[in-house]
């Protein structure tokens, strides 16, 4: 039996506020790399990171990199 897809939704997303989700991706940044969140994209945007390996540790940096728009800040 088919579901509707409206009938699925019992509450609309949560949305983080900016600020919380600045913090985490800082939070996440120094614990996987060690570095704070700004210098991470800083470093990120020059291509420092852009090679990693299918590892434990690739894929921790693969997780961060998933949420850099989280760290991003937008005007």
């Amino acid at each position: 039996m088919a579901v509707k897809a409206q009938q699925t939704m019992l509450d609309p997303p949560a949305v983080l506020d900016p600020e919380l989700g600045i913090a985490m991706f800082d939070q996440e940044a120094r614990r996987i790399v060690g570095i704070p969140g700004d210098e991470f994209l800083a470093r990120w945007d020059a291509g420092e990171f852009h090679d990693w390996e299918d590892t434990p540790e690739g894929r921790e940096l693969e997780y961060l990199i998933l949420l850099i728009p989280f760290g991003r800040r937008l005007p």
